[in-house]
């Protein structure tokens, strides 16, 4: 089986047709391993992502199964960097796992742990709200050999409310809302009934389902219920959350799988569900909820799952899936259950397979380094920095910002070093070659110093810091011809353009004086 990387949205768009026959052959896939959602998602979320593909052979025109995931980047104290891999839906998607037409199964499966074991620099990999099979499951987790991987269930128990979210209540659908009603306690059947009939008459009571033209209007009223219920729950992530329902519930809407119906009371909306439409799967999902929680004179969401499940019954659907948790109110519809075996792999060492960070994350790598530099955390810093440029010895930027970390600290040797190999890498680094003409000031050679002030003028003809140094460069030449100590005289190699140059003397007097004029 032959694996492939796609790392971008061009190569993600052109398998779209390959994903959605391996979605309709796998019985057990979810709408959250769809093509669709799991593209708008990564769109939605940008973070450092990749997705697996596998082949039967490189020869293939097709692929067969697919494993989106996405990877972090983290740091502590002890081992510097070390990488941490997700399913790609982690934290927002309900369900995730591996994407496989059966007659592959477990082909594909072990080559995605063969990449994963061998390919790919990580720590931990966690597969949260995991949604496979046990045979599945068994298979993918056959390849971590446990004398190198240790292996954690994730437990899913809301201390607070006590609700378990790993249990994923469900309704087997009939084809007939009738039939369905008789599968419901009497009391139950009679107050759906009596309910429905008092929003069908119209006089106090109104369920519409949104449209185009309200859909944007409708989410909103959903997601604001939401905060207000939820946010002393979620804290400071609560705007980032719903921002990204929002942008979600925005995608789907435009794509034709979402289903978002508004109960009203006199006009006033005191509650919104928005459920997931899965066409392929026939299936219903009830993915977040809004309600008024100051409104208590009928039972909202309530009867929005009764009309829900009517509504899907009358559109052939086969299933209407609550999705996670076990709230109550979920079993007065007269559901099955599912559970997630959610699960992790971490390597026994605690360190990233391959003893280094995975290069995907170096953006990200660059970011905590340089959080630490702003905060004067300096030895971290430079660890962090250092970390990168083993791991790319020619990136740019952390050679300049760990060379001026180390000239901060008097280390000008090193800074030099790292300046001229960041100019080297990218020539037009202005800030890199005036740190370089200072530190090469500071060992006292002044020659390749006044050089480098020539490459910052000649991208920044008016870089005035620059000019000032030129002109403090050339006001001292006669003292740096006599006491000088060059680079090339302490043994270092040093680029063509550092070398001696003719005598500072020989400086244009119209450079002096265009320096002076602007000091």
């Amino acid at each position: 089986m032959n694996v492939d990387v796609i790392e971008d949205f061009g190569a993600l768009r052109s398998v779209r047709d390959d994903w959605d026959a391996a979605y309709a052959a796998d019985p057990e896939a979810s709408f959250f391993m769809s093509w669709r959602w799991i593209a708008d998602w990564l769109a939605v979320r940008q973070t450092v992502w990749l997705v697996l593909a596998a082949k039967p052979t490189q020869a293939d025109d097709r692929y067969v199964a697919f494993l989106p995931l996405r990877m972090r980047v983290h740091f502590d104290k002890a081992r510097g960097f070390f990488n941490v891999v997700y399913l790609a839906g982690s934290g927002f998607s309900d369900h995730a796992g591996v994407l496989t037409h059966l007659d592959f199964e477990a082909e594909a499966v072990s080559a995605f742990t063969d990449f994963l074991r061998k390919k790919l620099s990580w720590t931990k990999l966690i597969m949260s709200n995991l949604w496979m099979s046990d045979r599945r499951r068994r298979l993918f987790l056959a390849a971590f050999d446990p004398l190198r991987f240790v292996h954690e269930d994730i437990e899913y128990l809301d201390k607070i409310t006590n609700t378990d979210v790993g249990v994923c209540p469900f309704v087997a659908l009939p084809s007939d809302w009738d039939a369905y009603l008789t599968k419901l306690s009497a009391n139950n059947r009679q107050k759906i009934r009596r309910w429905l009939r008092k929003v069908e008459a119209g006089e106090e009571y109104d369920i519409t389902a949104s449209n185009d033209e309200t859909f944007a209007r409708d989410i909103d009223i959903l997601l604001g219920f939401w905060k207000t219920k939820w946010a002393h729950r979620k804290g400071a992530r609560t705007d980032d959350i719903a921002q990204y329902n929002r942008a979600m519930l925005m995608r789907c809407a435009q794509n034709g799988t979402l289903f978002l119906p508004v109960f009203r009371h006199r006009g006033r909306p005191v509650a919104a569900l928005a459920i997931l439409v899965d066409a392929a799967k026939k299936t219903m999902l009830f993915f977040i909820a809004g309600r008024d929680e100051t409104y208590d004179e009928a039972p909202a969401g309530y009867l929005l799952h009764a009309y829900s499940i009517r509504h899907a019954i009358a559109q052939g659907y086969a299933t209407y899936d609550f999705l996670r948790g076990d709230e109550p109110y979920k079993y007065l519809f007269g559901p099955q259950e599912r559970r997630l075996k959610a699960c992790s792999v971490t390597t026994r060492n605690g360190r990233n397979l391959g003893g280094v960070p995975d290069p995907r994350g170096l953006e990200a790598m660059r970011d905590k380094a340089f959080e630490f530099d702003k905060k004067d955390e300096i030895a971290v810093a430079e660890r962090a920095y250092r970390q990168i440029l083993a791991m790319q010895p020619d990136d740019a930027l952390t050679l300049y910002r760990l060379g001026r970390l180390l000239a901060t600290k008097g280390g000008h040797t090193e800074a030099a070093r790292l300046f001229s190999r960041s100019v080297a890498v990218e020539p037009a680094g202005e800030n890199a070659w005036l740190k370089l003409a200072h530190s090469l000031h500071a060992l006292g050679d002044e020659v390749a110093a006044r050089n480098a002030c020539r490459e910052v003028l000649r991208l920044q003809p008016k870089h005035e810091e620059a000019e000032r140094l030129i002109l403090q460069l050339a006001l001292s030449a006669p003292r740096a011809l006599t006491i000088a100590k060059p680079l090339s005289a302490q043994g270092e190699q040093i680029p063509v353009w550092m070398r001696p140059a003719p005598p500072v003397w020989g400086v244009p007097q119209s450079e002096i004086v265009r320096a002076t004029a602007r000091s």
